[in-house]
């Protein structure tokens, strides 16, 4: 791993522990056994590292959705969003950038706040565009597949905030209950 990747995943543990502003640059070259003015030769700034950690996630996320959607492609909708939901859980649990990512979306540090929102507005869509898609694909679901894709991505976006503020069980515990009174509304819409 070369020293820039080290200072990465170091960064990243201690933006998710002590957030940004309690980041220090210093502590994070301790971290990786080199000087603060080492980092330098790096990144210009924190600014500069955190901005790059979070374009890496978003993007690396961003190619998860394209990845996971293509390979469930033709998968009944109700099967995909519970794997889906299943996946995303798993993915936070397990992956520290993409844990980063949400929390930074979620409540972006004042200097970055307009970069962070428009990047994570950059994976909404992009999700939207999958969701919608995966409507169409399932014929089954008589509902409008814009709508659809927009309910189920406002749930989402909801049921993310449980994974960054709450836990897993209770994540889980809400996108059971709740893709479940969408799933038959759906089902009562086609009757």
């Amino acid at each position: 791993m070369s020293r820039r990747e080290e200072i990465k995943k170091a960064a990243v543990g201690h933006l998710l522990q002590f957030g940004y502003e309690g980041t220090k640059l210093a502590d994070i070259a301790d971290e990786v056994g080199i000087k603060k003015q080492s980092m330098y030769a790096h990144f210009q700034s924190k600014k500069e590292l955190v901005v790059e950690i979070h374009e890496e996630a978003t993007k690396q996320e961003i190619a998860f959705l394209t990845s996971f959607f293509d390979e469930h492609r033709g998968t009944p909708l109700r099967l995909l969003l519970e794997t889906f939901v299943a996946e995303m859980k798993d993915r936070f649990a397990d992956n520290r950038n993409v844990k980063l990512m949400f929390l930074m979306a979620f409540m972006p540090p004042e200097p970055l706040q307009e970069l962070f929102c428009t990047m994570y507005e950059l994976y909404s869509h992009h999700l939207l565009h999958l969701l919608e898609l995966a409507f169409r694909h399932d014929p089954t679901v008589r509902a409008d597949p814009k709508a659809g894709a927009l309910a189920v991505h406002t749930i989402y976006e909801g049921l993310t905030a449980k994974l960054i503020f709450g836990t897993p069980d209770y994540y889980m515990q809400a996108s059971e209950a709740t893709f479940s009174l969408l799933w038959q509304g759906l089902q009562g819409e086609q009757q």
